[in-house]
């Protein structure tokens, strides 16, 4: 399933894309290897066949594989001990693969029949993310958690999540195409609140740009995640980090839509290489030039991810985070004027080609 739905969404890859699914197959299959850390990054250990080895292993004193139990018995998921019991574990590996499963069918159902189709519609994005983070946060919910490492582990699978989500939702450069053609035009009188009210278009239409639902997806996981922040009370600016990556999945998306919206060749290979540089490159150049996060928190703040919830961060001052917020907003709103013009353009070109006709 999964072979088949990448084969279907990458296309684009040529003779890379190949190479690229083994690499990822590896790299699963290659951290289901590594100890559990008791943490929510465990959740990458139940997507392979190995999960269900560590149990019996766990009930062997010494063998070769002592890494692969390692803290299992302190594995824990919602607090409920599914580490020492067998029953709660197979249960536990056939929910998270069962959940990868279906979403995966539900992308190749949409995908094979109609490949410029999305490979989500954002009603089912909006399900995809809260059973994504109810799973996470089972995992972030240990009684002994290590110090910082669960929130980093979530950051950096809702980083994942979210670039995913950005690939699976983003429409095409025909989709748009239509919808800007197509959305002032008379619809059915069932749809008619659509026509009055652009913003639900942008919420439930799949040939509409995706930030609107981006956001709404963001919003959702911190609304899931809350309470375990609360729980855990880390020493950490939760509210400018919070706002400070919801800025940036944003621009990553509104880079994207418009990467794909332009008459370029190879869209796709330039959208993935620009949002891979903006998420590289910043930390990449700020540590060759010696810019530490204390030295120039504006620039770490600006433009890294998950710098708003580092420690180190705390000490930043509220008028540095404040800056930095106003700076990706202005970016932000500079991206999306420059989608809505391109919209805009293309909705008049159709319609003046339609009179001319």
């Amino acid at each position: 399933m999964h072979n088949s739905l990448f084969g279907l969404t990458t296309s684009w890859l040529g003779g890379f894309q190949p190479w690229l699914a083994s690499a990822m197959a590896f790299v699963v299959f290659g951290i289901s290897w590594l100890p559990l850390t008791r943490t929510a990054l465990d959740v990458l250990h139940f997507l392979s066949p190995l999960a269900m080895l560590r149990y019996p292993l766990f009930l062997v004193h010494k063998t070769d594989f002592d890494s692969l139990a390692e803290n299992l018995d302190k594995l824990r998921w919602f607090y409920s001990p599914v580490g020492t019991n067998i029953a709660m574990g197979i249960a536990l590996s056939l929910l998270v693969c069962g959940t990868g499963i279906y979403w995966m069918w539900q992308g190749w159902q949409r995908r094979f029949p109609n490949p410029s189709a999305t490979v989500l519609s954002k009603r089912q994005s909006y399900l995809l993310v809260i059973c994504c983070q109810v799973i996470f946060l089972g995992f972030a919910l240990q009684s002994d958690p290590p110090n910082d490492g669960n929130l980093i582990c979530l950051l950096i699978l809702n980083l994942v999540m979210f670039l995913a989500l950005i690939a699976a939702l983003t429409s095409d450069r025909q989709s748009l195409y239509d919808w800007a053609r197509y959305r002032q035009q008379i619809v059915p009188s069932n749809q008619k609140l659509w026509r009055r009210y652009p913003l639900l278009d942008l919420i439930w239409s799949d040939k509409s740009p995706a930030v609107v639902a981006i956001a709404i997806n963001f919003l959702s996981s911190v609304i899931i995640l809350t309470p375990w922040a609360l729980l855990e009370k880390n020493e950490i600016n939760g509210f400018g980090g919070v706002i400070g990556c919801l800025n940036l999945i944003l621009i990553y998306a509104a880079i994207t839509q418009l990467f794909l919206f332009t008459k370029t060749r190879n869209q796709e290979i330039w959208a993935v290489g620009t949002v891979g540089s903006a998420i590289l490159l910043p930390p990449v150049i700020l540590s060759m030039l010696l810019l530490t996060p204390e030295k120039a928190p504006f620039l770490w703040l600006s433009s890294t991810f998950f710098i708003g919830f580092w420690p180190s961060m705390t000490a930043a001052s509220g008028n540095t985070f404040l800056l930095s917020i106003l700076s990706q907003w202005t970016v932000l709103v500079l991206l999306n004027f420059k989608l809505r013009s391109q919209l805009r353009l293309a909705g008049q070109s159709a319609s003046k080609a339609l009179l001319k006709a």
